[in-house]
C-alpha cells in the first residue's frame, strides 16, 4: 500500500489516491510509523498542515523519540498556525537527537514562519556548517537573503544549492526570483524553465512564468500559469499574491480579494499582499476593512512606499485627511519619483484646503516625469476651480502639449478661454476637438456658447439644436433655444423648449422666470 501510494504520488493527478492509500497503510499497522510520516508529508506538499497533523496525532506521543516523526510534525504544526507547540517538540526531540539534521531545518522553519527571522537564519546556517553537502540550508539561507534585498548573498547561497541538487526544481525556481530583482527577465525565464524540466510540477516555476507574461501584458497565459501553479500547491501564498494582482488589474475585485486573501492568511506577514489586498477593500468600498490591512502593511514594511500610498488613501476616503497627508508625504519622500504619490499628496492637500502646498505637489509630479499629462491638468482644474482660468490656460496648454490627442484637455483649454472672454479661442479649440472627434458630443454645446458670444445668435442657433438632439442630459440647449426661438417669434418651439429646459432641471434658480416667460408666450405651465 506504501509503495503504490509513492508511485501515485508522484503526479498532481494521483494526489488524492496516495492520500487514500497511505491511510490503508497506516490502518494496516497502526503501530507503524513510515506510512503516517509519508501521509503527512504528502499533506504538507499539498498545502494540507491540518491534515498532516491529523495524520501523526495517533503517534503524537511517541514523535520526541523518533526524528523522522518529529521532523515531520513539527512541520505540521507550524503549517497550522501552532508554533508554539512546533517549537515546544522540536527542543524536546533535537535534546534526543540534537545531530539530527532534518529536525534542525525543521525547527528552523518553524522560526521562520513565527517571525524569528534571526534564529531561523542561525539555525539554517548551523546546519550548512555541520552538513556541507546539504542543499535545503543553503536554499532557505538564499530565500531568506533574498527577502532582505542582500542580492549578492542570495547569489552565493543558491549557486551552492545548485551545486548541491541540480535537478530540485525549488532550487531553479529561487534562482529566477533571484534573476528578476536583478532585472534579469531572460535569465530569470530560462530558471524558471529549468526548474519544470526537472521537476514538471514545480508550483513556484509556474508562479514566475505567470509573473513575467504578466509584465508582458500577456494576462492570458498568466492566469493560465496561475491557476496551474495554485493546483499543484495550494498553499502558494506568492501564487495568490500574483493571481490576486492579475485579477485586481483585469477589474475582477471580487476574486481579487479573495486570492488575496488567501495569500494573507498563508503569510499574515507579507506586506505586499496585505497592501493590496488593502488597495482592493478600498476600491470595494470598504475603506475600514482597507484601513485595517494597510495599518497592518506599513507596521511590517515602514519603508514600502506602495503602502503608505495606500494607507493615505483609504485615510483620505475615511475623512481623516491630517492624517492622510502624512502618509502620502511619507510615500512621496520614499519614491519621489513616482507621479501617482504626488498626485494623491496633491488631492490631499486641497482636500485640507492647502492649495498653495497643492500646487506644489503637482508641480513635483511634473518634474518627476515630464512626459505625463496628468500633474499639468491637475494644475489647471485646481486655478479653474479656485476662478483663475487665466492661469489654467498655459497648464492645460502644456498638458495638451506632452497629450495632444487626450480631448478632455482640449475641453478644459476650451472652458478656460470662454470663461475669461477670448469666445473665438475657445470656439476655435471646440472646433479642433470635433474634427479629431465628430461624434464628441459633450462639445456641441460649448461651441454653440463660443460662436454665441464671438459671431452671434445665428452662428449659434445650429449647434444648440444639435446639442439639443444628441446631448440627451445636457439641459443648458433647450435653455438658450428657447430664447433664440423666441427672438424668432417661433413661439410654439421657444414653449418646448423651455418646457424641455424644466423637465430636466426642474429646481433651476431660473424656474420662475422661464415659467413667466412660457406664459407669456401663450402656453402652460406644465410637461413639455
Amino acid at each position: 500500500l506504501a509503495l503504490r501510494a509513492a508511485l501515485l504520488a508522484r503526479s498532481a493527478a494521483g494526489a488524492a489516491d496516495a492520500d487514500r492509500a497511505w491511510e490503508a497503510a497506516a490502518a494496516a499497522d497502526p503501530r507503524e510509523t513510515d506510512a503516517r510520516v509519508a501521509l503527512a508529508r504528502h499533506r504538507l506538499a499539498h498545502g494540507d498542515a491540518a491534515g498532516a497533523v491529523a495524520a501523526t496525532e495517533p503517534v503524537a506521543a511517541s514523535a520526541a523519540k523518533d526524528p523522522a516523526l518529529a521532523a515531520v510534525r513539527v512541520r505540521a504544526l507550524a503549517g497550522a498556525g501552532r508554533a508554539l507547540d512546533a517549537l515546544s517538540l522540536a527542543d524536546r526531540a533535537l535534546a534526543a537527537a540534537p545531530a539530527d539534521a532534518a529536525l534542525s531545518l525543521a525547527k528552523a522553519g518553524a522560526l521562520e514562519g513565527a517571525g524569528r527571522i534571526e534564529d531561523a537564519a542561525a539555525l539554517y546556517r548551523s546546519v550548512a556548517d555541520k552538513r556541507p553537502a546539504a542543499w535545503e540550508p543553503r536554499l532557505a539561507l538564499g530565500r531568506i537573503a533574498l527577502t532582505r534585498r542582500q542580492l549578492d548573498v542570495a547569489a552565493a547561497e543558491l549557486a551552492a544549492a545548485a551545486e548541491r541538487a541540480p535537478r530540485v526544481g525549488a532550487v531553479h525556481a529561487a534562482l529566477g526570483e533571484l534573476r528578476l530583482a536583478r532585472g534579469d527577465t531572460a535569465g530569470a525565464e530560462g530558471a524558471y524553465r529549468q526548474a519544470l524540466a526537472v521537476e514538471p510540477e514545480c508550483a513556484a516555476a509556474e508562479t514566475g512564468l505567470a509573473r513575467i507574461a504578466l509584465a508582458r501584458g500577456d494576462g492570458a497565459a498568466a492566469r493560465a500559469r496561475l491557476e496551474r501553479a495554485l493546483a499543484l500547491d495550494p498553499r502558494d501564498a506568492e501564487g495568490y499574491l500574483a493571481f490576486g494582482s492579475l485579477l485586481w488589474t483585469a477589474g475582477d475585485l471580487g476574486g481579487a480579494e479573495k486570492a488575496l486573501l488567501a495569500a494573507v492568511e498563508l503569510e499574515p506577514r507579507n506586506a505586499t499582499a496585505l497592501v493590496r489586498l488593502g488597495a482592493v477593500k478600498l476600491e470595494r468600498g470598504d475603506v475600514d476593512g482597507a484601513v485595517q490591512r494597510l495599518t497592518v502593511a506599513t507596521g511590517e514594511a515602514p519603508r514600502l512606499a506602495e503602502a503608505q500610498q495606500w494607507l493615505g488613501r483609504a485615510l483620505l476616503a475615511k475623512g481623516e485627511t491630517p492624517a492622510a497627508v502624512s502618509r502620502l508625504r511619507r510615500a512621496v519622500e520614499l519614491d519621489p519619483a513616482s507621479v501617482d504619490y504626488h498626485l494623491h499628496l496633491g488631492a490631499a492637500l486641497e482636500r485640507a484646503n492647502a492649495l498653495d502646498e497643492a500646487l506644489e505637489a503637482y508641480r513635483a509630479g511634473a518634474q518627476a516625469d515630464p512626459t505625463r499629462p496628468e500633474p499639468h491638468e491637475r494644475i489647471a482644474l485646481l486655478f479653474a476651480g479656485n476662478g483663475r482660468c487665466d492661469a489654467a490656460v498655459p497648464a492645460y496648454q502644456k498638458a495638451i502639449a506632452v497629450s495632444p490627442r487626450l480631448a478632455r484637455l482640449r475641453v478644459g483649454l476650451g472652458d478656460c478661454e470662454l470663461r475669461i472672454g477670448k469666445a473665438e479661442e475657445a470656439a476655435k479649440v471646440f472646433r479642433e476637438v470635433l474634427r479629431a472627434d465628430p461624434k464628441a458630443v459633450p462639445v456641441l454645446y460649448r461651441l454653440g456658447r463660443a460662436l454665441h458670444e464671438a459671431e452671434g445668435e445665428r452662428a449659434a442657433l445650429p449647434w444648440y439644436e444639435r446639442a439639443a438632439r444628441e446631448e440627451k442630459d445636457n439641459p443648458m440647449p433647450h435653455y438658450y433655444l428657447g430664447y433664440l426661438y423666441k427672438e424668432r417669434g417661433e413661439k410654439r418651439r421657444a414653449v418646448e423648449s423651455f418646457k424641455a429646459f424644466l423637465a430636466m432641471k426642474p429646481d433651476a434658480d431660473e424656474r420662475k422666470d422661464i415659467e413667466a416667460e412660457i406664459e407669456d408666450l401663450g402656453g402652460t405651465v406644465g410637461p413639455p
